[in-house]
This record gives structure tokens, C-alpha cells and sequence, in this order.
């Protein structure tokens, strides 16, 4: 089962459309009933009976009589090209005229809702900005609800933890509080991956960003990786106001956009290393003040997008940041985050991990060697990091196949 995010913002209105909204409020009417839906529209007995006599009266209107010969109320060899002949009206033929003055009572109201709907559609255009590129992404954003993905049942959660735990034991607390959390989420029956924000701390080459990355992976979702040391500026995140040089959205809503994904998995590095900024004004512009209202429940659900100038519902997406030292991440961030520090692998993860990316690539005698290296450096207290290690079997793998010079 799909599930969507039906609060996700509020949808543009539909362009009219005249005969659409006829049908519609004529299938209302009828099951209503015809009276007390014109009743409803200040349209009395008395009203519909006095146009009936008019129809009889004198030659029927054309519109009327398309409306007859819609609903096909009256035989054809009745009609004549100027209306209908009605000398001497029998019983069926009155009701029929009573039917079709009934019905077009209907149509003038479609014609005052149409003239409605249509001045509720040009303003909400004209609210959503002149520039091309703002209305394109508010169409794509507000023309349909975002899906929400993920392992769809328990036993796909229980194999997605599975996989990540095997993939990095030495953080099974991260794993198994990811899975506590996820697995409180679907006994409520939403079948969806949605994590609190979360920070792993630990030395460089510790596997945070990879572990990061694989939870991406296994459950399936669209992955966006910012780097805080690269780009600190609330509008990486927040985006801009479009009246500026160069704005845009911000990639969290840019990658809902794209992906018509409401819960991407979006990966922040280096957290620490954001630091501060401040606009011209004096406000501060940095990345984790930015943060703060889209880690916000009780924001996030109606986080207001200055590019397009909607609020959307962005409580759905999983923020999962990393860094190499918990000095330098504002207090305000920690607070609003499950905080994990993680440390080097043990020996025999090393081991584990060295096996299972090398597997097929160098001999055993090759790996048996890598291994005992790592445990001597591990054992003297210099444990190399990941890419270190994944390095270590590159060159190994290298050397393999070069070819015997003889």
C-alpha cells in the first residue's frame, strides 16, 4: 500500500472548468434531490413553475431545448429546429419542460460557482509570484501529494536492520535504537521510513558517513548529502527570497520536487564545521539556524518556504548528520537531536570488514596479512580508518593483477 502526504501543502486550485462543475452539481442535485437543492439555492417551487409557463407559453428557448435534448426527455419527432411544438402539451411533455427548467436552474448556479472558481484560481496564481522558474516549482510541489516510502512491512524493517547492523556492528546502538524507534512507527500502521534527527559523533573514518549512507540505501529512498564545511548558509537548506540574485529553493523541497518522495534521507557532514553567518541586516543566515525549524515538530509540519512562499508539511524527512567532534554544533541543534558517539571498529570488525570487501578481489594469504597489520596498528593504539582500509585492498587488488614481467 502507498501511502501519501495529503497535508503536504496546500494544493493550488484546479483550473475551472465549466462543463466539470455542471455535471458535478447536477449529480449533487439529483441525489440531494431536485428540490431541496434549488430550495437550498433560493430557488422556490414558485420560481420553477412560473418558468415553466413561460417555456410553454411561447416558443422554447434554444437553451432549453438542448437541455431536453440532452437528457433525452422528449422523442425527436417532437422537435422542430426552432424548439419544440407545444400547442396542446400533454401530461409527459409538461413534465419534461419541468425537468429541463429544474436542470437550468442547476447551470446558473454552476455559472456563478464557475465565475467563483475562476477568480479564487487567478489569485492564487497571482500569489505564487511572477518568476517562471518560482511558479514551475510550486505547480510540481502543489499539483499532486508527495508518496512516502520505505521498507513497506515489518518484515522488510526487521531485514533493512538486519542488513545495516551486519554492515556495521561496532554501532549497534545507533541500529538498535533506529530500530525501536521505527518499529513503535509501524505497529500504528505508518509503513514509512520518518527518523528523529540524528547526530553521530566520532573521529574521521569511523564509518558514520557510510553507515549514513547505506540506511539510505536499504530503505530505499532518495539521498541528498550536503557537506556543512563546503557551503554554511541557511539557503542551502531554507533556500531564498526569489526577488534576489540568483535564489532558489531549498534542496530539502528541491528534492521533493524532483522525487515526488515527501521523506527523503537527507545527510548532513561535517555539522561542526558550519559555523556561523549573518546577512547584511544582521540576521544570522547560518546552516543550523536554518535546521531548527524544519527538526521542529511542531514547525516543520508548517514550515514556510521563502522562495515560493508557501508552507509546506516537511516533517517527514529523516536528518541525519555527522561529525568528527561534538565541540562546534550549537547547542540549540543538540537538543532537538538523539546524539550517538561512535568509535573506531574492533579488531574483529576489522577483520570482518576486510574480509567481506575483499572477498573475490586478492588471496587469502594477502588478506590474512592486511588483517594482522590492522590489528598490530589497532593494538598500539593507531587504528586506521575506513578509507584507509579500503585503500589498503585497492592497492592489494592493483597488484594482483599487474601483470608477471619475466
Amino acid at each position: 500500500m502507498t501511502h501519501y502526504l495529503k497535508d503536504f501543502t496546500e494544493l493550488l486550485p484546479k483550473r475551472p472548468d465549466l462543463d466539470e462543475l455542471k455535471a458535478e452539481l447536477l449529480h449533487m442535485a439529483e441525489a440531494q434531490g431536485m428540490i431541496d437543492f434549488l430550495w437550498s439555492r433560493a430557488v422556490s417551487k414558485e420560481m420553477v413553475e412560473q418558468r415553466v409557463e413561460d417555456e410553454l407559453t411561447s416558443i422554447m428557448t434554444a437553451n432549453m431545448a438542448s437541455i431536453i435534448e440532452e437528457r433525452g426527455l422528449i422523442d425527436p419527432d417532437q422537435m422542430d429546429f426552432l424548439g419544440f411544438v407545444h400547442e396542446d402539451p400533454d401530461d409527459a411533455f409538461i413534465a419534461a419542460v419541468r425537468d429541463a427548467v429544474q436542470v437550468s436552474f442547476v447551470y446558473d448556479a454552476a455559472q456563478y460557482a464557475f465565475k467563483d472558481q475562476v477568480r479564487q484560481y487567478e489569485r492564487a496564481q497571482k500569489k505564487n509570484g511572477q518568476r517562471e522558474d518560482v511558479q514551475q516549482l510550486v505547480e510540481n510541489l502543489a499539483t499532486a501529494h508527495p508518496a512516502l516510502a520505505g521498507p513497506s512491512t515489518m518484515h522488510a524493517l526487521d531485514e533493512m536492520i538486519a542488513g545495516l547492523h551486519a554492515s556495521a556492528p561496532w554501532m549497534s546502538d545507533v541500529s538498535t535504537w533506529l530500530y525501536k524507534a521505527l518499529r513503535a512507527q509501524y505497529s500504528t500502521g505508518d509503513t514509512w521510513l520518518n527518523l528523529p534527527p540524528v547526530i553521530l559523533i566520532g573521529p574521521p573514518g569511523c564509518g558514520k558517513s557510510t553507515y549514513a549512507r547505506k540506511l539510505a540505501t536499504l530503505s530505499g529512498l532518495p539521498i541528498r548529502v550536503l557537506d556543512a564545511a563546503a557551503s554554511n548558509a541557511s539557503f542551502t537548506v531554507a533556500g531564498s527570497d526569489p526577488t534576489w540574485n540568483k535564489s532558489q529553493a531549498g534542496i530539502p523541497l528541491q528534492e521533493i520536487a524532483k522525487t515526488g518522495i515527501a521523506n527523503p534521507v537527507m545527510i548532513i557532514d561535517e555539522i561542526e564545521k558550519a559555523g556561523t553567518a549573518t546577512a547584511s541586516g544582521g540576521s544570522r543566515v547560518s546552516l543550523p539556524d536554518a535546521l531548527l525549524g524544519l527538526l521542529e515538530p511542531s514547525s516543520s509540519t508548517s514550515w514556510e518556504c521563502p522562495y515560493t512562499r508557501r508552507t509546506y508539511n516537511m516533517s517527514q524527512i529523516s536528518w541525519i548528520m555527522t561529525a568528527n567532534e561534538g565541540e562546534g554544533i550549537p547547542a540549540p541543534l543538540l537538543d532537538r537531536c538523539r546524539v550517538f558517539h561512535i568509535g573506531y571498529p574492533e579488531p574483529k570488525d576489522f577483520a570482518d570488514l576486510i574480509r567481506k570487501q575483499s572477498a573475490g578481489r586478492i588471496y587469502d594469504e594477502v588478506v590474512d596479512c592486511l588483517i594482522t597489520r590492522v590489528e598490530s596498528a589497532v593494538a598500539n593504539g593507531h587504528p586506521p580508518s575506513l578509507r584507509r582500509i579500503q585503500q589498503l585492498i585497492d592497492e592489494a587488488a592493483a597488484v594482483a593483477q599487474d601483470p608477471v614481467l619475466h
